[in-house]
C-alpha cells in the first residue's frame, strides 16, 4: 500500500484458476478507481449491505451484483449463476508465494467449496475421474438458482465429499482434485 497526496494505491494478485490478475485500486476523496493487467482504470462503487453475502457493483458503468465469501484470502463469489474461486494476495504476500515451494498457491486451487449454503442437485464426478478445466462438477441449488461448480484447472478428482440431495454450509469443501 503507498500513499500518495491523499490518494491510496492498493495492489492485489489475484488468482482465478491458473490465471494471474495484476490489479491496482486506488481510492482517494472521488472514490475507488481499478485497473486490471495494467490496462485502463476505471472508476468502482461496491455496495454491501450490512451482514449480507450480496455485494452490487458498479464498475466502469456496468452494474452487477455477486455473492461473496470467504477468508484469509481466498473467496468464493458467484456471478450471473457462474462460482468462481479467487485467491487474493497483497504484494508482499504474493512475491512471498512466488518463492515457497514453487509458488504453490495450497488449498484454495485444489478444492470445490460451497459458494453459500444449498442443496446438492447433482453431482457429475467420481473419485479417480479425470476432468478438464471448465467441467462440471456439482450443481448446487441456492437462493432458487441452480450453480454449476466447474474445476478451475484440469487434474483427477481425489475425493467427492458430497451427494445429490445433500445440504451443505457455506465455505464446506464438495470435491477435492489432485
Amino acid at each position: 500500500m503507498t500513499r500518495r497526496g491523499g490518494a491510496t494505491t492498493t495492489r492485489y494478485q489475484v488468482t482465478v484458476g491458473s490465471r494471474a490478475l495484476d490489479v491496482e485500486v486506488v481510492e482517494d476523496d472521488d472514490g475507488l478507481r481499478v485497473r486490471v493487467d495494467r490496462g485502463e482504470s476505471v472508476t468502482a462503487t461496491v455496495r454491501r449491505p450490512r451482514g449480507d453475502a450480496l455485494h452490487s457493483y458498479l464498475v466502469g458503468g456496468r452494474a452487477f451484483s455477486a455473492l461473496v465469501e470467504g477468508r484469509e484470502g481466498a473467496y468464493s463469489v458467484v456471478i450471473d449463476g457462474e462460482a468462481l474461486d479467487l485467491l487474493v494476495q497483497d504484494e508482499r504476500a504474493a512475491r512471498l508465494a512466488r518463492v515457497t515451494v514453487g509458488g504453490r498457491q495450497g488449498q484454495a486451487e485444489r478444492s470445490v467449496t460451497a459458494p453459500m449454503p444449498g442443496l446438492v442437485v447433482a453431482v457429475q464426478v467420481e473419485a479417480g475421474q479425470r476432468v478438464s478445466a471448465g467441467a462440471s462438477l456439482v450443481v448446487l441449488q441456492a437462493m432458487k438458482m441452480e450453480n454449476d461448480l466447474t474445476a478451475r484447472e484440469e487434474g483427477t478428482i481425489k475425493e467427492v465429499l458430497v451427494s445429490a440431495g445433500q445440504t451443505v454450509d457455506q465455505g464446506q469443501t464438495l470435491v477435492t482434485l489432485e
